[in-house]
C-alpha cells in the first residue's frame, strides 16, 4: 500500500536535492512549478508573495531564500501526494476495490496547511494527475 510518509520524504528529498545541488536552481523551481501545472499566481498565493515575485525568482532577478525553497518543496510535495492519491483511487476503482480517500487530516502531520491553501493544493494535485494520468497509473500498478 502507499506509504504517505515514505513518499512524502522521497519527493521532498528529490526536489530539494535537485534545487540545492543545481547550477541553476531557478530553472529547477520553474520546471517543478510547470510540471505540476501551477501558475505563477497560484504559487504566489501559496507562498505568500505576489506573482511578480515568483516571476522575478524564475528569471533570476532575485534569489529565492532558504525559507522560500523549503516552503516551495513542501508545497509541491503535498500536491504530488494528492496527485498520487487520485491515481490510487482510479486504480482501486478499476480493480473493483474499496476506494481510499485523502483528507486534510492525512496531510496534517507533514505540513501545516491553512484551509484556503490546501484547497488550492488539492486542485493542483488533481490537475497534475489528469495531465499525467496514464503514466501515473502505470507506475501505481
Amino acid at each position: 500500500m502507499y506509504d504517505v510518509e515514505e513518499e512524502y520524504c522521497k519527493y521532498l528529498k528529490q526536489l530539494g536535492g535537485r534545487i540545492i545541488s543545481s547550477d541553476k536552481p531557478i530553472g529547477e523551481i520553474r520546471e517543478a512549478r510547470v510540471s505540476m501545472g501551477i501558475t505563477q499566481d497560484e504559487l504566489g498565493r501559496l507562498m505568500g508573495v505576489r506573482r511578480e515575485t515568483i516571476s522575478r525568482i524564475e528569471t533570476g532577478a532575485i534569489n529565492p531564500t532558504f525559507t522560500f525553497i523549503n516552503k516551495f518543496c513542501r508545497t509541491i510535495t503535498v500536491a504530488k501526494i494528492v496527485r498520487d492519491f487520485q491515481a490510487i483511487r482510479e486504480v482501486y476503482k478499476l480493480d473493483g476495490k474499496d476506494v481510499p480517500s485523502i483528507s486534510r487530516g492525512i496531510l496534517k502531520p507533514y505540513f501545516d496547511i491553512p484551509a484556503g491553501e490546501l484547497d488550492i493544493i488539492f486542485k493542483i494535485g488533481v490537475r497534475g494527475y489528469q495531465k499525467s494520468r496514464n503514466k501515473i497509473i502505470k507506475n501505481m500498478k
